[in-house]
């Protein structure tokens, strides 16, 4: 029993940074039935209290398995992933005692109280900081390959338009479709989207106005909770503070429900704006001057009216209400397409690069007479 006692205190003072060394001597402890848990040991301000949490594999990291039990949150907000079996209670920062024994072993030093997280599972660590993405050229398709998810989300009413490879965390773009079409109608823009990088989560509903939560969110909060589901692809991969919203007609005007979501950071409605208050981030309203379905006015209108974050009207000379859901002749991207890709580098990728497009007295977007009538507010730097 000396034994035993001296290896578990062996393995408290251990700590993070030691942990590898330490785990072969040790790993004959780990029982895999979780009585060290997680976070119940951590946190506080002390080292050694931080290192388990930090090693997140509840009292020996080295044999005893790891498992996907309950994650636990030090008062200094360390997390840690649980053993196999439930955290121990909340407050103590004791471990239990020993069999045969009366008395628990001493807290580890700095150990405060921890609250379980019910079960949720803790994301990686990304494999590269948010925001950190080469340049690109967003009238091109981007240097990733893309996958296509269908049947996926809540109800399985969702096609998901994604890299094939997940390289750090992703923006996420939420999409609505027209009146009477799905996401596939839309596959040019959405797949080029996703080859730059965003997750792109596309409601299959043709009435993407409708229901409780709107589809628009709700696909939104299938995704970041895919993000902390252990086993999912987009585990530990997904940008939870960088997301946008765009869409078409209907959707254009979910996509400005849907910015009144604080987790929505930009939106980019197209034929049109529908609001002008409530938003979170900088607004794109997009409209064609030859549409004869959803006229320009409305969306000159809600424009207007924004008095509270940047905004940029902008009308396509050349579309009608559908004619620039398609790529051109030769394979060239049609420029809404092309606006909106960089809007959302610009404001969910932090692209220094793309900004004079739209911010600036030198503001290209602006300048290209021939393919745009723009107006702007509060976009001068």
């Amino acid at each position: 029993m000396g034994m035993q006692l001296h290896r578990i205190r062996a393995a408290l003072l251990c700590g993070a940074a030691l942990l590898g060394a330490c785990s072969e001597d040790l790993g004959e402890q780990g029982d895999g039935n979780g009585r060290a848990g997680v976070g119940g040991t951590a946190a506080g301000g002390g080292s050694a209290g931080t290192s388990v949490a930090t090693a997140g594999t509840g009292l020996v990291a080295g044999r005893g398995a790891a498992g996907t039990g309950a994650a636990g949150i030090g008062a200094a907000g360390t997390l840690g992933i649980a053993g196999r079996g439930p955290a121990p209670a909340a407050g103590s920062g004791a471990l239990p005692a020993p069999a045969g024994t009366s008395a628990p072993l001493p807290p580890v030093a700095g150990a405060g109280p921890a609250a379980g997280s019910g079960g949720m599972a803790v994301p990686p660590a990304p494999m590269g900081p948010p925001g950190t993405w080469p340049a690109a050229d967003p009238a091109k398709k981007g240097p990733l390959a893309v996958t296509t998810e269908t049947m996926v989300g809540p109800g399985m009413a969702f096609t998901m338009y994604r890299p094939m490879m997940l390289t750090q965390r992703h923006p996420v773009i939420t999409w609505g479709n027209g009146t009477g079409t799905t996401p596939p109608t839309y596959r040019s823009g959405l797949e080029l989207y996703a080859s730059h990088g965003f997750i792109v989560i596309a409601s299959n509903s043709m009435n993407v106005g409708q229901g409780t939560p709107p589809p628009m969110l709700d696909g939104v909060t299938w995704v970041l909770a895919q993000d902390m589901t252990e086993g999912s692809p987009l585990f530990g991969k997904v940008d939870r503070e960088r997301i946008g919203a765009t869409g078409h007609s209907q959707g254009a005007f979910a996509t400005s429900r849907a910015g009144m979501d604080p987790r929505i950071k930009t939106i980019a409605p197209i034929q049109s704006l529908g609001g002008s208050r409530g938003f979170h981030g900088p607004v794109l309203g997009i409209c064609g001057t030859m549409d004869a379905t959803v006229p320009c006015s409305g969306n000159l209108r809600s424009y207007m009216g924004i008095a509270d974050q940047p905004a940029m009207y902008a009308e396509s000379l050349a579309a009608t209400h559908t004619n620039w859901m398609f790529s051109l002749g030769g394979g060239a991207i049609n420029p809404i397409w092309i606006v909106t890709n960089a809007w959302f580098r610009v404001h969910l990728m932090d692209d220094k690069a793309l900004r004079p497009m739209f911010y600036g007295a030198d503001c290209s977007v602006c300048k290209d007479t021939a393919t745009w009538t723009i107006m702007r507010q509060r976009m001068d730097n």
